[in-house]
């Protein structure tokens, strides 16, 4: 039985009284809201009207908060009983412009609706695989989602979109400020500051962004014009494409996000066990089934594909609140938004300094749960070279990712995440590594059977 680490202030299965649940649920919401400039970038690349980028954002809003309340709650095989809320995956965007581009929105909703159906699959057969995935290589998993956080955080405190654009001063200085706000309540505030350290955080980053100009007015514009209630525009909501040749593709993206959600639900799992020694893939395989059919609603509904969110996870592990419960109020929340176009506005302009900081607060949580599960496999001299040739190759392709440019086209999509690529080397080293001891034991064996 799980052992309730002393800083948890609300374990997996207490219940926070109604007024501390909901200011949690709307910390995390914010968080959970932090990806819906996707769809909004989706839509209007392809021609999309403010009537059909609204719907979509509601009904990705929906599907995520769907997919939150799956994930909470644990019923026949579906759902980890954590908190792991879903957003808007990044990891999706890629494969669904590129479908939406050649079939517009319905064959991005067909395609979304293949890359859960993968995901299900492969939730029903990972507790097999608990071979494949030891102590270190857990970690490395758990450290390369992380990893994957780096870029996104470190472009948004310094404000830079693109290669060669200058630091904007101003926008890393509220970054820094808002940073500084979180750590310190973290650090130095008492219980209830440290529950709500990244919402103050938050709203001291909104207003000096706002004072600074670094929100547009414009921006808030758009928000004020925006009704407080509707349903969101369902024509053609439900119409549905399909293609083969696509398939490929969006079963490798489904399965880098299963390995992603993989990583989270360890997390969750490390940070409510304060004697965790190896992940339970059977709860870890109800996750991934939770996760998959959120990614299949999404594709249902006629929003874009949601995802596990990493930052959520180091979020709950930062403020001491764990319980499944503020995943089921941010879940009811988001859905709830999704019939307030004004609301679910205003959680779409957040500003970028804030989200840097954000990441960078959450990404200290991530990166240093994966380091400690790695240390406490007692890394051996096989361990040391699986995990540190993993590093090294997987920490390449994002430093330099030049250096894959002119792989052949059936290679390539093992190089799209440093995540994959990490993870396969790690596997199947680990598995060349142990067939070679299993042979030195046979050889060590007989001569002693024949002796």
């Amino acid at each position: 039985m799980a052992e309730k680490p002393a800083g948890l202030i609300y374990g997996v299965d207490d219940v926070p009284p109604w007024s501390v649940l909901c200011l949690l649920a709307v910390q995390h919401i914010f968080l959970m809201a932090s990806t819906l400039v996707l769809p909004i970038v989706l839509v209007s690349e392809i021609g999309g009207d403010f009537t059909q980028v609204q719907a979509v954002v509601a009904l990705t809003m929906m599907a995520c908060g769907i997919g939150t309340i799956l994930q909470a709650m644990r019923w026949r095989g579906i759902g980890s009983g954590y908190l792991c809320p879903n957003l808007c995956g990044p990891n999706f965007f890629a494969a669904s412009m590129a479908a939406a581009w050649l079939g517009g929105l319905p064959l991005m909703r067909g395609m979304t609706i293949a890359a859960g159906l993968v995901e299900m699959v492969f939730a029903k057969f990972v507790h097999r695989l608990e071979f494949l995935f030891p102590t270190e290589i857990t970690g490395l998993v758990v450290f390369m989602v992380g990893v994957s956080l780096v870029p996104v955080g470190a472009s948004k405190f310094l404000h830079i979109d693109y290669t060669g654009e200058p630091i904007q001063v101003m926008s890393f200085v509220i970054a820094a400020i808002t940073l500084f706000v979180m750590v310190g309540l973290n650090v130095w505030g008492s219980g209830r500051m440290r529950l709500y350290g990244v919402l103050i955080g938050m709203v001291v980053g909104y207003a000096l962004s706002s004072a600074a100009g670094v929100l547009p007015s414009g921006q808030f514009q758009q928000v004020l014009e925006a009704p407080w209630l509707g349903l969101p525009a369902l024509a053609g909501a439900w119409d549905i494409e399909f293609r083969w040749s696509l398939l490929p593709a969006f079963m490798i993206v489904s399965i880098c996000g299963a390995l992603k959600s993989f990583g989270n639900l360890v997390m969750c799992e490390k940070v409510n066990d304060d004697q965790w020694i190896r992940p339970d893939t059977k709860r870890i395989g109800d996750g991934l089934m939770a996760d998959g059919i959120a990614v299949t609603v999404s594709g249902l509904l006629g929003g874009v594909a949601s995802d596990t969110s990493s930052s959520n996870v180091s979020l709950s592990a930062a403020s001491g609140a764990t319980s499944k419960w503020i995943g089921v109020a941010a879940g009811v929340l988001f859905i709830l938004l999704g019939f307030s176009p004004k609301l679910s506005a205003l959680l779409s302009i957040m500003p970028a300094p804030v989200v840097g900081a954000i990441v960078v607060f959450v990404t200290c949580f991530m990166m240093m749960s994966g380091l400690q599960i790695i240390l406490s496999s007692k890394p051996d001299t096989r361990r040391i070279f699986v995990i540190g040739t993993a590093l090294c190759f997987g920490l390449s392709l994002d430093m330099s990712p030049d250096l894959y440019a002119h792989l052949t086209p059936w290679l390539r999509p093992l190089f799209e995440s440093s995540l994959t690529l990490s993870t396969v080397i790690a596997v199947a080293l680990n598995q060349l590594l142990r067939v070679e001891e299993t042979l030195l034991l046979r050889r060590k064996v007989q001569p002693n059977e024949a002796g």
